[in-house]
């Protein structure tokens, strides 16, 4: 121990941990070595184009239709790809990355858009000029009839199916139905007024027209399930309930289009048809005619490119270097649950190939060959499914390539299934670029470690801890000590709350006392060391934050290392040596302390009578199965203090408790789940589902004053049970910002064994007063003394009393 006024220099040497691009950051780190590089960090342009392979990535995951049926395994798409371009992220590179990758979708509508031939550029921009004939009637011969049905044809009013069922002679026809432009009111017509009324006639049931199928998001699956178990949750009895982990998880989502058959056009025996169409023609009849020729019922020739809606939809995406690109995000399923037929012929859109006379002896040709069922044809699946995200557990720190994997994994959730990604106070579009840098340099424990938390952190998220499998918090020799005392953080200062009894340090720890102000760590300003562990520190709001400094990471480091603490009494200032004990150690030493409360204890039995015929209840400590019992033993009660403090035992006690307390059905609060269809943000809403609370027969609990205690230990289910309690009672609830971070934690996971969360949902009062950052509606707060803090005084506590006491 060494004390000295604080502007004394007291010169020690350690090392400072080398975060990337923060230059002499003054953080409390000095367990941390000195950082080796794996390679030269890439300049701003290829941390863009290693981003944009990342958001490429994150788009066919999640959306590529491929993707959900189980046969391709999106991390080992990205592992397989990126090695060339994290080598030399050049533009070069980037472009042959994306192009392998897309490569093994096998899917030739998702591609790279660049570099067209200019053959076929020109051959696009001079297509071939159709003739529009007034009802081109040609007979080639004694039974074959080509007949043109232009949509020019229809600006005058005439119905020219009946042209056909005058040819009873005729068994072959066909009909060409090109147009040279798009017309949406003339190719309507040309639909409405004949190819509809045509289709009809040769059809004996309902037609069902292709539906483009794309994935079905309501929030995001969790990701660490293992791959042989089931997505529902048992009973105890074993049996499945309709509950979902998941919250569903994933569906197709699909749109219905149908024709009823009709005879609307009286058609010769045996008709054949061959129809001729390109992408001009109207949708509804391109979708008409792939379904006829799905069941077998025509030959169809296309002449030109198709259009890609009779593929699916397409998310086009701009990248670095002039490149862009397109992929798939849905697929159209046929009646029959396949991928349908298409058409029998595509020809080039090239005038000196399509003369008339050779196309219409093209198409009569195909004409005179027997129809024949297609090959045959693999159903889809009915639904799409997701793989669980493998979590690459490793006894050393994972290469580079798995490293960008959990970023991209984790980057791509958020951007797509976040409620609350609003609430993030920095772009998160930006964030990308920014953490590329570190995930790719951190190839040690400790800078890989940090790197995930700063990652994690970036959310803002109280859901959003990081936790090592089968370890915890920290790894072995990263930050899993602290120094044996408390603190609480008041009024923008930090004082000594507790001097814990570590038997090894008595002299050192006697030199300090409870109230002490703490100004340094390692002569680093308290002020600057929480600031600077804002950005490590999971925390949705100021109250969380405060609640995992003070309680876990003040003066944090490995255990066994010493720090340095600079501390204020009556005006003199000190430093005191301490050496950081076992985290295990340092949380049995927290229990271990003796304080004597002002208010009645408030321990077991968690439901009691208190002086004044007040009754009270220790919510998260009872369970459901006891309310009955609860019930009969406060029933005499008029007053009722509810101490909700504190994450619950029973995770359907706050529902289950309101039920016991409503007096009718109430809706207390309302979820926002993201319902996610396309990459494309601007086509995405949200799902509502309704918070009701249905009352319990029980009469006993009913008809009550209740006093709701909170605190900042109130996170997740444990704020939803305050919300419950909130909204089928005029309570009074009274104490301190809670954490803020409600709605289902969604599992994410990194590679190395690590995994974190995210709030699923966003959580709503019925007046719409978000759960999330704000916490639950606080009548009555209570601001905590230093007294009470190093007393172990409830404040909490005493102020229901001191209300329940100025009410009697």
């Amino acid at each position: 121990m060494v004390n000295m006024n604080l502007e004394t220099k007291h010169v020690r040497p350690f090392l400072l941990a080398v975060l990337l691009f923060i230059p002499a950051m003054l953080l409390p780190f000095c367990v941390f070595p000195q950082l080796k590089k794996e390679a030269k960090a890439p300049d701003s342009a290829g941390i863009r184009r290693i981003a944009d392979f990342a958001r490429v990535w994150g788009v066919i995951h999640y959306f590529h239709p491929n993707m959900g049926k189980g046969k391709l395994n999106a991390d080992s798409l990205m592992i397989a790809n990126i090695g060339d371009l994290l080598a030399d992220p050049s533009a070069q590179n980037l472009k042959k990355s994306l192009a392998t990758m897309l490569s093994d979708l096998k899917d030739p509508y998702s591609k790279l858009l660049n570099d067209p031939d200019p053959k076929s550029a020109a051959q696009k921009n001079t297509s071939t000029q159709y003739p529009a004939e007034a009802l081109g009637n040609y007979q080639l011969a004694k039974k074959e009839l080509y007949l043109a049905v232009p949509q020019e044809l229809f600006l005058k009013q005439r119905v020219p199916d009946s042209i056909i069922g005058k040819h009873k002679a005729i068994r072959s026809f066909v009909i060409d139905l090109r147009n040279n432009s798009l017309n949406a009111d003339l190719g309507l017509k040309q639909y409405i007024r004949f190819v509809q009324p045509l289709i009809a006639s040769l059809i004996n049931s309902t037609l069902i027209f292709p539906t483009s199928r794309s994935f079905y998001y309501k929030g995001l699956m969790r990701q660490d399930y293992p791959h042989d178990l089931s997505i529902r949750s048992p009973d105890e009895k074993g049996f499945i309930k309709d509950q979902l982990q998941v919250h569903n998880g994933f569906r197709n989502i699909s749109e219905g289009a149908y024709l009823l058959p009709a005879k609307s056009v009286s058609l010769p025996e045996q008709a054949r048809f061959c129809f001729l169409v390109n992408r001009n023609v109207n949708i509804n009849t391109l979708r008409s005619l792939m379904a006829l020729r799905n069941r077998n019922l025509c030959r169809l020739i296309f002449v030109g490119e198709l259009p890609e809606y009779l593929h699916g939809d397409s998310f086009p995406m701009q990248l670095s270097d002039g490149l862009s690109l397109q992929i798939r995000t849905s697929e159209m399923i046929y009646e029959d649950g396949t991928l349908g037929t298409f058409p029998d012929l595509i020809l080039k859109d090239d005038p000196e190939t399509l003369l008339k006379s050779d196309l219409q002896r093209t198409a009569f040709k195909l004409l005179h060959t027997p129809l024949k069922n297609t090959a045959e044809k693999t159903i889809e699946n009915t639904v799409y499914i997701r793989k669980p995200q493998y979590s690459y557990p490793s006894a050393t720190v994972p290469d580079a390539r798995l490293r960008l994997l959990g970023l991209f994994n984790f980057w791509n959730s958020i951007y797509y299934f976040s409620p609350n990604k609003h609430l993030i106070p920095t772009s998160w579009d930006l964030s990308l670029t920014y953490f590329i840098p570190k995930f790719l340099e951190a190839d040690s424990d400790s800078s890989y470690f940090m790197a995930l938390m700063e990652l994690t952190a970036s959310i803002k998220d109280g859901h959003s801890i990081l936790i090592k499998n089968k370890i915890g918090r920290t790894p072995a020799g990263i930050f899993d000590g602290n120094l044996p005392l408390l603190s609480n953080s008041l009024n923008g200062k930090t004082y000594l709350t507790a001097i814990l009894p570590d038997s090894l340090q008595q002299n050192a720890l006697a030199q300090l006392r409870t109230g002490d102000e703490v100004l340094a760590i390692d002569h680093i300003p308290v002020a600057q060391h929480s600031k600077e562990w804002s950005r490590f520190i999971v925390a949705s709001n100021e109250a969380g934050f405060n609640r995992e400094y003070d309680a876990t990471w003040f003066a944090a480091g490995s255990a066994g290392t010493e720090a340095v603490i600079t501390t204020r009494r009556n005006g003199i200032d000190q430093q005191t040596s301490l050496k950081r004990i076992k985290r295990d150690d340092y949380y049995n030493l927290r229990g271990k302390l003796v304080r004597t409360p002002a208010v009645p204890e408030l321990y077991p039995p968690f439901c009691k009578i208190l002086p004044g015929n007040i009754g009270y209840l220790r919510m998260n400590r009872i369970y459901s199965k006891e309310l009955d019992s609860i019930s009969n033993l406060l029933k005499n009660c008029k007053s009722i203090i509810v101490d909700a403090r504190g994450y619950p035992k029973d995770g359907k006690i706050g529902t289950a408790l309101a039920g016991y307390i409503a007096t009718k059905p109430d809706t207390v609060a309302y979820n926002v789940f993201p319902f996610v269809i396309s990459p494309d943000l601007s086509k995405n809403a949200t799902i509502i589902d309704y918070e009701i609370i249905k009352p319990n027969p029980n009469q006993n609990l009913k008809h009550k004053k209740y006093y709701v205690l909170v605190d900042e230990g109130n996170q997740s289910q444990g704020e939803w049970n305050i919300i419950a309690l909130q909204g089928v009672t005029k309570a009074t609830t009274i104490g301190c910002t809670t954490a803020g971070a409600n709605g289902m934690a969604v599992t994410i996971n990194f590679p190395g064994d690590y995994f974190s969360f995210f709030s699923g949902f966003g959580e709503f009062y019925p007046d719409h007063t978000p759960n999330q950052k704000s916490g639950v509606k606080i009548d009555i707060p209570v601001k905590r003394t230093l007294e009470g803090l190093i007393s172990g005084r409830d404040e909490v506590m005493g102020k229901a009393l001191e209300i329940l006491k100025d009410q009697r």
